[in-house]
């Protein structure tokens, strides 16, 4: 009985660590694609379509890493694919590349949009009694309190067939008050990574 009850504490504490640590991040929209037929992909070579190369390197590495230890295979498209000047890759390009390591479906994420809104915080008044409650109030009023800016961060991530080249699962993401672009990355690609999971699309290791 004292190991259940151990047991089922120690679950409880797993849980609640796991849901804190993407606590800004969640999916706000995802969908399995009609092309999904139940059997999990295997091999995923993943893009992040951005216009600053250290914020690509930085997602599809981290990206990778976390397949990985999820147990699928994966490779970035900046490790596998030569990228033009533009920074548009090409079909023909994208296709090698999945030729030469062998995926089965292609991962890409973009940004979808980011939000910024200032965020008053003022002291709060819980005074009792008619004037005593006015002071109070009078007090919150003309406090000038202090500002800061929240920014939060959409994203949208497709995964798609190699073999038919159509959609098999499609998620939106919304990464509210984050302090980092390390925060936002992280954080979005374990919801994803869990999601995927969550319909069998990348097995659960």
């Amino acid at each position: 009985m004292k190991y259940s009850v151990l047991h089922s504490l120690v679950c409880i504490c797993c849980s609640a660590m796991l849901i804190a640590s993407c606590a800004g991040t969640k999916l706000t929209r995802s969908q399995v694609g009609p092309a999904f037929q139940g059997a999990p992909v295997s091999n995923i070579l993943v893009i992040a379509v951005t216009k600053q190369p250290e914020n690509r390197r930085l997602f599809e590495q981290k990206f990778v890493v976390q397949l990985k230890q999820a147990g699928v295979d994966a490779v970035s498209s900046m490790k596998a694919v030569p990228m033009p000047s533009d920074l548009k890759l090409e079909k023909s390009a994208i296709l090698a590349a999945v030729g030469k390591y062998g995926a089965d479906a292609v991962i890409i994420t973009h940004l979808k949009g980011k939000t910024e809104q200032e965020i008053l915080t003022r002291s709060s008044y819980d005074g009792l009694g008619f004037y005593n409650n006015y002071g109070r109030i009078y007090n919150y009023a003309h406090d000038p309190g202090y500002a800061r800016t929240q920014t939060d961060v959409q994203l949208e991530t497709n995964l798609y067939d190699v073999e038919t080249e159509k959609l098999l699962w499609s998620g939106q993401s919304t990464s509210m008050d984050i302090d980092s672009r390390k925060q936002v990355i992280d954080e979005v690609i374990q919801v994803v990574i869990r999601d995927l999971q969550k319909h069998g699309i990348i097995a659960s290791k």
